[in-house]
């Protein structure tokens, strides 16, 4: 091949690399609230109970008694967390209310433990026994404010989610009145209740504990296997990591940090820990990213988003449970 004839192949790529590099690479993602409403059909809304900050995620125009999906976040969220989860269900027609019932949840990636690096310390803390009985009675003092504050929804057909703290919670509350389904996404490992509504856990081989208090990802369908047959349902996934199980996206200013994150692992690194040298990334100020950027995690999330809505179909319409993938205690 001559020289010149080389050169009039290697100039658009030239130039397609100086674009790239002007752009500044991928464009950033569009602001929750824009991809809700203009693309998702999703109305969103917010008030206040129990001096608490509740986001409501409904279908736009959606009608009045729809069936109802509290949702409780994790670490260092507050109720605006899990826009996949919420979404996903907000579109198949429940009316999702978030809410972070304690501030200490909220804000525990800016406490001193978080600063100083205490990461384990800071586990056991808000997972512990004083914590998590004092989040389970602030959400029995939230309901009825919820209940108050949007009484269009049908609360005879109401769903408890959560996710790490928040699965922790829903998992105490499954044997309480008042919540006809229960969903927790990758809890701790922890005695649930035997009894009390059906209950779907779900896990991952991937679903590493970034704090340190899990050892295994097994370890969290503890709960899920101490519950009584017949009451209890699991979905445990295969390439999602823990952040990613979140379902939270990541905001923009990560998005450049998370195309890093979608590189091979080198050697000596191990995928989806959860771990980083500056500490767990949690919830908050290092916050869920937006997961895992693999085909086969993108695959299991969505089977998830699929499998989870399923469920609530299951219990809070009557339908048939059409998700072969959960395993039946």
């Amino acid at each position: 091949m001559s020289y010149p004839h080389r050169r009039t192949l290697l100039l658009p790529l030239l130039i397609a690399l100086a674009l790239a590099g002007c752009a500044g690479g991928p464009p950033a993602p569009k602001p929750w609230a824009e991809t809700a409403t203009r693309e998702l059909g999703l109305a969103l809304g917010r008030f206040d109970a129990q001096g608490r900050s509740v986001h409501v995620t409904r279908g736009a125009g959606a009608a009045a008694g729809q069936p109802v999906v509290v949702y409780l976040p994790g670490l260092g969220q507050e109720g605006d967390a899990g826009q996949r989860w919420v979404a996903a269900w907000a579109q198949a027609g429940y009316t999702v209310l978030g809410v972070q019932p304690l501030p200490a949840d909220a804000a525990a990636w800016r406490s001193e433990l978080a600063r100083t690096g205490e990461f384990r310390e800071l586990g056991l803390l808000h997972y512990g026994d004083a914590l998590r009985a004092e989040r389970l009675a602030a959400l029995r003092r939230l309901l009825p404010a919820l209940q108050t504050a949007q009484p269009g929804l049908d609360w005879q057909r109401a769903a408890l989610a959560g996710y790490e703290t928040g699965a922790q919670t829903a998992l105490d509350a499954r044997g309480e009145a008042g919540w006809q389904a229960v969903i927790a996404i990758s809890p701790p490992a922890m005695q649930a209740p035997a009894g009390g509504t059906a209950a779907l856990v779900i896990t991952s081989e991937l679903d590493q504990d970034p704090l340190g208090l899990v050892r295994r990802p097994v370890e969290r369908r503890q709960a899920f296997e101490t519950m009584a047959p017949g009451s209890g349902w699991l979905l445990n996934l295969g390439s999602i990591n823990h952040l990613a199980l979140s379902g939270t996206l990541a905001p923009e200013g990560w998005h450049a940090q998370d195309q890093q994150h979608s590189k091979p692992a080198g050697r000596g690194q191990q995928r989806g820990s959860g771990e980083s040298p500056r500490g767990p990334q949690g919830g908050g100020a290092r916050g869920p990213r937006s997961g895992s950027v693999t085909e086969a995690a993108q695959a299991d999330l969505r089977e998830a988003l699929r499998d989870s809505t399923a469920f609530l179909d299951a219990r809070l319409r009557g339908r048939a449970l059409d998700a072969p993938r959960l395993q039946a205690r």
